[in-house]
């Protein structure tokens, strides 16, 4: 397991190194930890703080939970222009549009920019206060302007939130992994369903709904599994089954009595109909007895 860990870290993206959260002038010190956890949640380590609230207490740790080292590590600067002044590209965070905010991109416009960038470059995410966000003359020195969509009804976001998503989705970007679920081969895909369809006629399945009720069952399971998409390994579960009802089957028309086994003796269980003959003419007999 440790040895997997390694060799993720061994190759984990330079975006990582390079591109670090700012923010400017926190309020609350809840916000700052949940603001490193975010970050370490989604592989981020260089958080910025800009004249900052007094952070270094128990809500904040407490909110940072395992993330204490990001904060810890979090450079604290007295202005924005120290942060910036050493920065390739600067991104400003915003929900508020006008005249010196324009163009805002989206978050998914935003998101190819940013790494083509941060592969080899720093860059500096600003987030606001959590009440005003970016001052209008915090602005200009932003290259790009990001907005987060949400709902027009209640659009603010958490200061932490808007970490995490646009963290979250950096993360997701440059992380890419394969697809989890390899499905089978086709040639065992329908191997199955050859084995399926002799399992059913083995159960005299669909035989009394007429020639076309079995081709139907079986179409339209075709389309249940190829919507699913399945693993060899539950191919393999399913012909199992299929393979123990034909075994089944097989024992239970080996085990049936034949006209042979019936004329030699083989008792026969009463019908229905004898059991009730006799219980009807019992009544009968005990009358004659008495007289």
């Amino acid at each position: 397991m440790r040895g997997r860990r390694k060799a993720r870290e061994k190759k984990k993206s330079p975006v990582f190194d390079n591109i670090e959260i700012v923010l400017v002038e926190p309020q609350s010190p809840g916000n700052v930890g949940s603001v490193a956890r975010a970050m370490k949640n989604t592989g981020f380590k260089r958080l910025v703080l800009i004249n900052p609230c007094d952070y270094k207490n128990n809500e904040a740790y407490s909110m940072a939970c395992k993330a204490d080292d990001v904060l810890k590590g979090a450079t604290v600067l007295p202005a924005l222009a120290d942060c910036v002044k050493d920065t390739g590209l600067v991104i400003g965070t915003t929900r508020r549009q006008g005249r010196i905010r324009y163009p805002i991109l989206t978050l998914d416009e935003a998101v190819p920019k940013i790494l083509e960038f941060g592969s080899k470059n720093r860059v500096s995410i600003l987030f606001g206060r959590e009440d005003r966000g970016l001052e209008n003359d915090e602005i200009p020195v932003c290259d790009i302007l990001l907005e987060i969509p949400a709902d027009e009804d209640y659009g603010s976001l958490n200061l932490s939130h808007a970490v995490f998503l646009v963290c979250y989705r950096l993360f997701a970007a440059e992380c890419a992994r394969a697809p989890t679920v390899k499905v089978a081969p086709r040639e065992e895909l329908e191997r199955m369903y050859l084995h399926m369809e002799e399992a059913l006629r083995a159960l005299s399945y669909g035989e009394m709904g007429g020639v076309h009720l079995l081709e139907s069952i079986l179409r339209s399971f075709r389309r249940l599994f190829g919507r699913t998409g399945l693993m060899q390994k539950e191919i393999n579960m399913l012909r199992g089954i299929f393979a123990q009802i034909e075994g089944r089957v097989s024992k239970a028309q080996a085990d049936e009595p034949g006209p042979d086994k019936l004329k030699t003796g083989a008792r026969r269980e009463p019908s229905l109909e004898t059991g009730a003959a006799c219980r009807q003419t019992a009544p009968l007999r005990r009358k004659i007895s008495k007289e």
